[in-house]
């Protein structure tokens, strides 16, 4: 069964951490009971949240490295592909606003992200959706998403934001 769980359900089902780190580099207050709750999580292969510690050192090295990225934007979570999942940290809408960076752009400059129009929270419901997808039984036998399940999976995005299904940068 596919079906939407509310951010709490999700967030106690992932790997927390043993100890609360010293967390210097991140400005968002709304945001930061994530670094401090959370450890590195694969919440499903395109939706691997990074702990404070591995997002702080790729912050720095992407900030290091490429110009044009944005000193406010902060890589918060990885693909399996060397995509990321970016904030701003100065975005004022609480929670900020998600957007997705295609490693194949080699470009950070804010155009080249896309923006999701979700928020951070809504991040991770949609990780966990994705995550319920992994079932064989789900696709034929050309690994193709049956109908059925492609129409259950759009109607429940939807439930976390109206449109969303045609913003995900992945096709269902």
């Amino acid at each position: 069964m596919i079906k939407k769980r509310n951010f709490d359900e999700i967030i106690e089902s992932l790997e927390h951490r043993n100890k609360i780190p010293k967390i210097s580099e991140f400005t968002r207050k709304d945001c930061l009971f994530l670094y401090e709750k959370l450890a590195d999580n694969k919440i499903e292969t395109d939706h691997v949240f990074l702990s404070y510690e591995k997002a702080k050192k790729y912050n720095k090295e992407y900030h290091d490295d490429f110009s044009e990225f944005k000193e406010n934007h902060w890589i918060f979570a990885e693909t399996g592909r060397g995509d990321f999942w970016i904030i701003d940290l100065d975005d004022i809408i609480s929670p900020p606003t998600v957007f997705f960076y295609d490693h194949d752009l080699e470009d950070f400059s804010p155009e080249s992200m896309l923006n999701i129009s979700i928020n951070i929270i809504e991040w991770f419901e949609l990780a966990d959706l994705i995550s319920q997808l992994h079932n064989k039984d789900f696709y034929d036998e050309d690994f193709r998403l049956k109908e059925h399940w492609k129409q259950k999976v759009i109607e429940e995005i939807e439930k976390i934001k109206k449109g969303l299904s045609t913003k995900s940068p992945f096709q269902f």
